[in-house]
């Protein structure tokens, strides 16, 4: 059964007063997996983000707190990200019923949802403009530049914690394997596990860890075509501009960040054939972190394996509540992307992404 909140517009501006002593005049509903997120207007102009998580991940205050502190942690380093606000009681984080249908959800007698109130980032998602080579390649370097400020955080809730949606985890996607509708997807998401346990999980070991984003994705990165500190901003091009969305954070191998990255950039790419598209965000990461043979080594299968993740995950979430359309956002690209990466001979589109500039 799905634990994410009831939806209730009226009570979530009357939690914006009660908690943060805000007052809404506007409000709509964000795309989410399994939370609840807001984009308010305040009276004054403000904009923020009012997450609701779901009753599950709010059980664990340590790792909310956690994660509140790796994203202060990027804000202080000079990164644009949704930075929570504090309450009226000096907290980033409350915890409240939401009332649905006249009654209050609770857990074990303990109050259901943390609430958290976030700066909002003006700009619009990387889902909905051009995948350019250049935007891609941006994206790349950017996550390396979080990867390298992240070498001086520590924190042992956020080290010590077992994320159900981790790719360390993405094997367990397999529970969800006849939510898939055709049989021989359900194949190629068998074989592309089976390759990700053997080729991977098994030399985890031998991997690079490092504190990571989890979910860097087409949705949570933002752009715009106007940056302030740019010297040239009428290039009329999409830059990146901000990033969301840190649920998914975590301490794991770093490569893992990278090849949740080139999955999703795989999806909207028409600049080229599709399976060229990692090329791009590998390009902007190396610019300042140089994979070692380990890593390279175990790209091809991360990828994979991610959009086996997300396809398998988005089918099952789908049949729990149908009106969440945004689980199905990969379903359209994700397949071919999917199914032309398996056809591939992993060491030749490697050394093609790792030479991307020669092919387009």
């Amino acid at each position: 059964m799905t634990t994410r909140p009831p939806n209730n517009l009226d009570y979530v501006k009357q939690l914006a007063k009660r908690l943060y002593n805000i007052d809404i005049n506007y409000i709509k509903e964000l795309i989410s997996y399994n939370d609840r997120n807001y984009h308010l207007i305040t009276n004054e102009s403000k904009e923020f983000i009012l997450k609701i998580k779901n009753q599950l991940e709010s059980k664990n205050r340590d790792q909310i707190d956690a994660i509140n502190a790796f994203i202060l942690h990027l804000h202080n380093n000079g990164f644009k990200v949704t930075v929570p606000m504090v309450n009226t009681n000096a907290e980033y984080m409350s915890y409240t019923d939401i009332p649905t249908d006249g009654e209050l959800d609770q857990i074990n007698g303990q109050k259901s949802y943390a609430i958290i109130l976030m700066k909002y980032i003006p700009g619009k998602p990387l889902r909905y403009v051009p995948f350019t080579p250049t935007i891609l390649t941006e994206c790349g370097l950017m996550l390396a530049k979080m990867t390298i400020a992240l070498k001086d955080f520590e924190n042992m809730s956020l080290k010590e914690r077992q994320f159900p949606y981790s790719l360390l985890r993405s094997v367990d996607s397999r529970q969800y394997i006849t939510d898939v509708k055709d049989l021989n997807d359900r194949q190629l998401i068998n074989e592309c596990l089976d390759q990700f346990e053997s080729l991977v999980l098994l030399r985890v070991h031998e991997l690079k860890y490092a504190y990571i984003h989890g979910d860097y994705n087409e949705f949570n990165i933002i752009v715009d075509k106007t940056v302030g500190d740019r010297d040239d901003d009428t290039d009329n091009e999409y830059h990146m501009t901000g990033l969301i969305d840190f649920g998914d954070a975590e301490y794991g191998p770093r490569v893992f960040d990278l090849a949740v990255y080139l999955a999703y950039s795989l999806l909207m790419f028409t600049a080229g054939p599709q399976i060229l598209a990692p090329g791009f965000g590998l390009k902007g990461y190396m610019q300042l972190i140089d994979l070692d043979t380990n890593e390279l080594d175990v790209l091809y299968y991360c990828i994979k394996a991610r959009l086996c993740q997300s396809l398998a995950t988005g089918a099952h979430f789908y049949q729990l509540d149908p009106n969440n359309t945004y689980v199905l956002s990969s379903q359209e690209t994700g397949w071919p992307a999917l199914r032309a990466l398996h056809d591939c001979q992993p060491k030749d589109i490697l050394n093609k992404w790792l030479n991307i500039d020669e092919y387009i």
